[in-house]
């Protein structure tokens, strides 16, 4: 399990940064951390793993503009390697209209790929 010390450094993080990908192994306990960061603040929590969840963001602009302003934690994102690209264009949205910080909080699997792919993507 993830310590809780580390709760920290991640809200230090989402008040720095856009973005912010939360990358460790299967059971480590990012999800129950990320879930308890998003208790404190207007968020919303979609899971990748449950087809629901992805069905929502098969036209991720569509609800992602309904949520600017709130922190959005996508779960599992490495399932939707595509979704970098409308996140990147998102962040830029969220900048222009004021809302620098704080937007997302992706959870994943460390893996080379998702490693490159959000490095590219929300650099």
């Amino acid at each position: 399990m993830i310590e809780r010390r580390h709760r920290q450094s991640i809200e230090g993080a989402l008040e720095r940064q856009a973005g912010v990908v939360l990358l460790d192994p299967r059971q480590a306990g990012k999800t129950t951390l990320a879930q308890e960061i998003a208790e404190t603040r207007d968020a919303v929590y979609l899971d990748m793993e449950r087809s629901a969840d992805r069905r929502i963001l098969e036209e991720p602009d569509l609800y992602l503009d309904e949520q600017m302003g709130r922190l959005v934690v996508i779960d599992q994102v490495q399932l939707m390697p595509d979704l970098f690209k409308a996140l990147r264009g998102q962040i830029d949205r969220r900048r222009r209209k004021g809302f620098r910080n704080g937007q997302f909080l992706l959870l994943g699997s460390a893996a080379d790929t998702l490693l490159h792919q959000s490095a590219e993507s929300l650099a």
